[in-house]
């Protein structure tokens, strides 16, 4: 629960970054890589939670993207930074938020 929230609010961090501070966010490396990293671990952590195994995935996969864009030379590539960063904080905000509202294990309501 408590990963999911911290990965909605960073992903609205994420999209309020890129959409109100670009300069901020096509410095080199530090801001979309550190953004990664929270993702990756906040997505890790609420694995063991989570009832579905891909609301995690999902999270993951973003993060990785997101790491690998960090990497490229963010200045000359405006338009592919502030795209893929907005569609990755949005990704990662909606699902880990959905993940955090919905609390339905199938498996155990298949086996009542």
């Amino acid at each position: 629960m408590i990963p999911n929230l911290i990965n909605t609010l960073g992903g609205l961090a994420l999209m309020y970054a890129v959409v109100l501070h670009a300069a901020w966010v096509e410095q080199r490396y530090f801001p979309l890589a550190a953004f990664a990293v929270v993702f990756l671990v906040m997505a890790l952590w609420a694995r063991r939670t989570d009832p579905h195994p891909w609301f995690s995935w999902t999270g993951i996969v973003a993060s990785v993207a997101l790491g690998i864009l960090s990497l490229f030379e963010l200045a000359t590539l405006p338009y592919l930074t502030f795209w893929a960063s907005f569609w990755i904080g949005c990704t990662v905000s909606i699902v880990a938020f959905w993940a955090l509202l919905y609390n339905r294990d199938l498996r155990k309501a298949a086996a009542h």
